[in-house]
């Protein structure tokens, strides 16, 4: 049975730990060996290996947080929102389909729309073939809908959505300014009394901020949770209705 791949995030920074907890843990390794010879490289065994195990554990946190842990969460996230089946749902920043397909299994006569730029560097093999291949393998494929876009200036009418998700994505808009275009988007597309839920590794008191000052009302975020090592919290809000 063919099943659904989520993506391998932050790929280059698994890997960089990886490599430099694993050269750590051999160069440990190595002190102790020696050090009947070579008293000195016992100041340097201990602290050594102690270093590889830190990159190292770390980097299994971050591969069980993509392999696992996110679809979790995604599920707890999903089942907050109590869709009743009919909502048109937007996901920014899709990637992989991560919470727009959980969101699609969640509808009957709704649509789930996804925007992506489909990079690479922040979700391995990120593509909209990808994206596609597992809505198929979900069995929603029907139900689903991929945009090309950029979270800053979505193809979309004004208040064209009930609901609006993005997980893990808005951080990667490096600058303020443009992490608020972004969010003036989402607002500008979701229609009077539509949610929103945003969850992300950073800048959640920042969204929640950008939201009060867009009048969004029930602006809330959550606890932070470990999932990929560094907090994430999830921002949700609802837009006053017309």
């Amino acid at each position: 049975m063919n099943k659904p791949n989520y993506g391998f995030d932050a790929p280059d920074v698994v890997r960089r730990f990886l490599l430099f907890g694993g050269v750590m843990f051999l160069a440990g390794a190595t002190a102790v060996f020696i050090s009947n010879r070579f008293p000195i490289a016992r100041w340097f065994g201990g602290p050594f290996l102690g270093i590889g195990c830190s990159f190292l554990g770390t980097s299994a946190i971050m591969v069980w947080g993509s392999k696992v842990g996110k679809l979790r969460l995604r599920d707890k996230y999903i089942a907050s929102l109590s869709l009743k089946g009919n909502e048109r749902v937007l996901d920014v920043g899709c990637g992989h389909g991560l919470m727009l397909l959980g969101a699609a299994k969640k509808l009957m006569t709704g649509r789930a729309a996804g925007v992506d730029l489909w990079q690479t560097e922040d979700q391995a093999g990120n593509s909209r073939e990808a994206t596609l291949q597992n809505a198929q393998f979900e069995g929603v494929k029907e139900r689903v809908e991929l945009h090309d876009g950029d979270a800053q200036q979505m193809p979309f009418e004004k208040e064209s959505f009930d609901v609006i998700l993005s997980s893990w994505a808005l951080h990667n808009i490096y600058d303020a300014a443009g992490r608020r275009r972004a969010l003036e988007e989402i607002v500008r597309v979701l229609k009077p009394g539509g949610r929103l839920l945003i969850a992300d590794i950073r800048h959640a008191r920042e969204y929640a901020n950008v939201f009060r000052e867009l009048r969004m009302t029930e602006v809330n975020v959550s606890g932070p949770t470990f999932t990929f090592v560094i907090p994430s919290r999830c921002v949700t809000a609802r837009k006053r209705g017309s």
